[in-house]
């Protein structure tokens, strides 16, 4: 049985109508077709034989046929009632990216550190950036980024993976479609040890360097501080971290159901949320050879996104574990709380390359850049953020004389 058939008869067995499962079946997987399921796989499934009814009996008959039909029209509209509430409840609808029981505009506010989220207790989202780029294949790709310096960004590898740089640029501010300041990118560097590859996205390469034509010089925007040091020491399993990213949150674009975002035609908010930090994996090593640059390893840190009724959390299940957004048992072994904090959130297409926070001693830090997770983004979903900690060195190779990149010795 296909991973989109088992879904599919996984919504029927939760108590969802076969037309609300293909509907959220065909979210995820757009080409499903549904196996037909036999009558006794099905809860509440009844086989009525036609028996054939003598006409002397047939008053009875149509007394009795009146009882069942009444009996029926009940169960039917208590059916309907249970359903009704069934899917009203946050925690029964396929989720896309944030809490259901919680305003999605408390996460445009606080990615902007809008009133109660400001202060030395959230980091500084100005530095939150959206990269355009137009791809060798004439197609228009988009991502998300943070400054580090004054002539840097720092993103995903993926994001920028096969852009030309003569038509990518770095777009400022809180909506994209009203940019306060867009800058165009002398160039991008990947990490030498990135590869689109599956299996090799695993082992924790997926970041890149880009290098701004003008500097960042408005006073609106900050300079994010980076995990530029040489231990992991005081990053600590359990610690409160924020993300950020310009996710597509539109109903024509994204997989989300009756919880999108919308801005008009498209979503081009900045959106924060936070999470629990799970796992921190480092010294991951590379399938490819960095001809003399063998010191680089590669890093995760990682979140799950925990649902209201605590019921969803993957990485509880420690290293052995798979459910249906796939299996991410490469993110170690170790142990998750299940209960959800107020803005849990997970990333969608459009987070990767926004940066993960955390608080190091006194200053938040990025530590981590969007790389993947499952693409249904609901509750279960694991995030991998690629480990800004483990690629120290590479980074640091790119500074120069012209352009420093703040945090370089």
């Amino acid at each position: 049985m296909n991973n989109a058939q088992h879904y599919y008869q996984s919504l029927i067995t939760q108590g969802h109508s076969l037309e609300h499962a293909l509907h959220y079946t065909r979210m995820y997987y757009p080409e499903f077709h549904p196996i037909p399921i036999s009558g006794p796989q099905v809860a509440g499934y009844v086989q009525i034989p036609m028996v054939p009814q003598r006409k002397s009996r047939t008053t009875l008959y149509v007394v009795l046929g009146i009882g069942v039909f009444a009996i029926l029209a009940v169960m039917i509209i208590l059916g309907a009632i249970f359903a009704l509430a069934f899917f009203e409840f946050e925690d029964n609808t396929p989720e896309f990216g944030f809490r259901h029981d919680t305003s999605p505009t408390l996460f445009e506010n606080l990615a902007v550190n809008q009133e109660p989220y400001m202060g030395t207790d959230y980091p500084d989202f100005s530095s939150v950036v959206y990269i355009e780029g137009i791809g060798s294949d004439g197609e228009v790709y988009a991502g998300s980024g943070v400054i580090i310096s004054d002539y840097w960004v720092l993103t995903a590898a993926h994001v920028v993976d096969g852009l030309k740089a003569s038509e990518t640029s770095v777009f400022l501010g809180p909506d994209y479609q009203n940019a306060q300041v867009s800058i165009s990118i002398e160039a991008y560097v990947i990490h030498p040890g990135y590869s689109s590859s599956d299996e090799l996205l695993e082992e924790g390469f997926d970041i890149a360097l880009i290098e701004l034509k003008d500097s960042v010089e408005d006073s609106s925007f900050s300079v994010a501080d980076w995990d530029n040091r040489t231990s992991v020491y005081g990053l600590d399993l359990g610690a409160k971290v924020y993300t950020s990213g310009y996710g597509d949150y539109n109903r024509g674009y994204s997989k989300c159901t009756d919880y999108c975002l919308t801005d008009g035609d498209y979503h081009s908010q900045r959106r924060a949320w936070e999470n629990t930090l799970d796992r921190i994996v480092v010294d991951l090593k590379s399938s490819k050879s960095f001809e003399g640059d063998s010191e680089y390893k590669g890093g995760w840190v990682v979140y799950d996104f925990d649902s209201p009724r605590g019921d969803s959390n993957a990485l509880g299940q420690g290293e052995d574990f798979s459910f249906e957004q796939g299996d991410y048992s490469y993110a170690g072994p170790g142990d998750s709380e299940s209960e959800p904090l107020s803005l849990e959130g997970t990333s969608v297409m459009g987070d990767s390359g926004g940066p993960t926070f955390a608080l190091i001693g006194d200053s938040w830090k990025v530590i981590g850049l969007t790389s993947h997770g499952s693409e249904s983004a609901n509750y279960g979903d694991v995030a991998f953020n690629t480990g800004v900690y483990s690629h120290r060195a590479w980074i640091c190779s790119h500074s120069g004389d012209n352009n420093l990149i703040r945090g370089c010795s």
